[in-house]
């Protein structure tokens, strides 16, 4: 009898004594995923955590910064909170789990959803570490308050699995409706939102994968301008695995129609390829990403620093002899059908032969087609060519101030004129071809070897 006394005393002890051993565990784990949280692109600004021997109270600030302004240079900053009721385990109400936590999302201190709003933010964690999240916000209404319009929103759902190291994870997203309106005026309305994702990390360390984001409708009004946008079936895929020693990614963008004030436009695909990339340069490329997203920087410091990555990493990425092509790029217009190609690939160059433009020229192989509408060909022509007069005369305007610069009738007259004479002067040189009411183009580079529509053209020859 003594026996089973003792046994029940001891049993007892331990499953007082699990839940703050569990708890170490517990907020080393909680931190790391909120860290995780911090790589999508919010600013860690500060974390409380206060452990108790059954539970854990944590409260972790984010901060985000949305660019703003007309040429985004200027940002907002918007400051939220991420507070978590945290029961340890190992008994919970969902039964052995290493913890079970609810959270909310508070802004300016102030819960982000109403006190009577049935949400559901929850993290089970098991006792070998997986764990998942499960968002489940039920439909409601929120009415418009000053400028901010009302929203009607017909709920969402999703969840997140991740293993104990967060080197796999997948997501699932549906919203099925939401709209924003002013007054009887429509402003925003999104139907059919999807996102499924998967990714794990490679061997190498590399997280790879891949998931689609749809949506099934979304319309746009602006009442200023009264322009209309109304775009259906829109879709993104993207996959990333690792072919041999290198690393390969596919993007495939599809739309059905776009309607833009009565003009229609669609249905459009876009294939886009990415092969030949050595891991090791994509890990520190990721990493480094990871940690510009993290600070949270302005556009164009964020671009600067980017671009610094990439620079850094060139050299390696060189050694793989990249590939990127464009498999198919299809978009019907009211004036016809775009359709084009693009194959181009390095092999042997090197970084240091990046300024010497013959010898990149002799290791480049490129195979490039487009077609389009003349007259869809001649609008974009001509409006690439008014905003480079329109630029000409601001830059002589800087130097001299008394410099008058021309009306729009005047400039409209002077890019019509240099667009047509343009165009006419590619035509005559036949690097540009036209069939029927299309203008078509094709390119490959070879050897050395440049061909226009069939026509050689000569280049530099390499220094020896």
């Amino acid at each position: 009898m003594k026996r089973f006394i003792a046994l029940f005393v001891v049993l007892g002890a331990a499953l007082l004594a699990a839940p703050g051993v569990v708890g170490f565990q517990v907020e080393t784990y909680y931190q790391g995923l909120m860290q995780q949280f911090a790589k999508g692109g919010a600013e860690l600004v500060s974390q409380d955590y206060q452990r108790a021997w059954f539970g854990a109270e944590s409260r972790t600030d984010f901060l985000v910064r949305i660019p703003s302004g007309p040429d985004r240079s200027k940002t907002e900053t918007l400051q939220f909170s991420l507070v978590s009721h945290i029961v340890h385990g190992p008994l919970t109400a969902e039964g052995l789990r290493l913890a079970d936590i609810r959270s909310d999302i508070r802004v300016d201190g102030e819960s982000l959803l109403p006190a009577d709003y049935q949400a559901v933010i929850r993290t089970l964690i098991g006792i070998d570490g997986q764990g998942s999240t499960r968002i489940d916000l039920p439909a409601g209404e929120i009415p418009a308050s000053g400028e901010r319009p009302a929203i009607r929103f017909d709920g969402m759902d999703g969840d997140i699995r991740f293993d104990a190291a967060f080197e796999q994870v997948d997501a699932r997203f549906a919203l099925p409706a939401l709209r924003l309106s002013q007054g009887d005026a429509q402003l925003l309305e999104i139907e059919g939102m999807q996102l499924n994702s998967h990714s794990s990390k490679d061997v190498s360390g590399l997280m790879l994968g891949g998931g689609r984001f749809e949506i099934g409708r979304i319309g746009m009004w602006d009442q200023a301008s009264g322009t209309r946008i109304e775009a259906r079936q829109l879709g993104v895929e993207a996959e990333s695995t690792v072919k041999g020693a290198l690393v390969s990614a596919t993007v495939r963008y599809q739309l059905d129609r776009l309607e833009v004030d009565g003009g229609v436009y669609g249905p459009a695909e876009v294939r886009l390829g990415l092969g030949n990339l050595p891991p090791e340069a994509l890990l520190r490329i990721q990493q480094s990403v990871e940690e510009i997203n993290a600070q949270q920087l302005p556009d164009e410091q964020k671009g600067m620093a980017l671009l610094s990555v990439l620079m850094g990493n060139a050299p390696a990425l060189l050694k793989g002899d990249p590939l990127v092509t464009i498999d198919k790029l299809s978009i019907q217009t009211p004036d016809g059908l775009v359709a084009g190609k693009l194959s181009l690939q390095s092999v042997g160059l090197e970084w240091k032969e990046i300024g010497n433009a013959p010898a990149v020229l002799g290791k480049l192989v490129a195979d490039a087609s487009l077609q389009m509408p003349k007259r869809l060909f001649t609008l974009l022509l001509r409006q690439k060519v008014e905003a480079d007069l329109l630029r000409q005369f601001e830059q002589v305007r800087l130097i001299n101030p008394d410099t008058k610069l021309p009306s729009a009738a005047e400039l409209a007259e002077m890019s019509t004129a240099l667009t047509e004479q343009q165009l006419n002067q590619w035509l005559g040189q036949e690097i540009l071809v036209e069939q029927g009411d299309m203008i078509a183009t094709r390119v490959t580079l070879a050897d050395g070897l440049l061909s226009v529509n069939g026509k050689t053209i000569p280049l530099p020859p390499t220094p020896q």
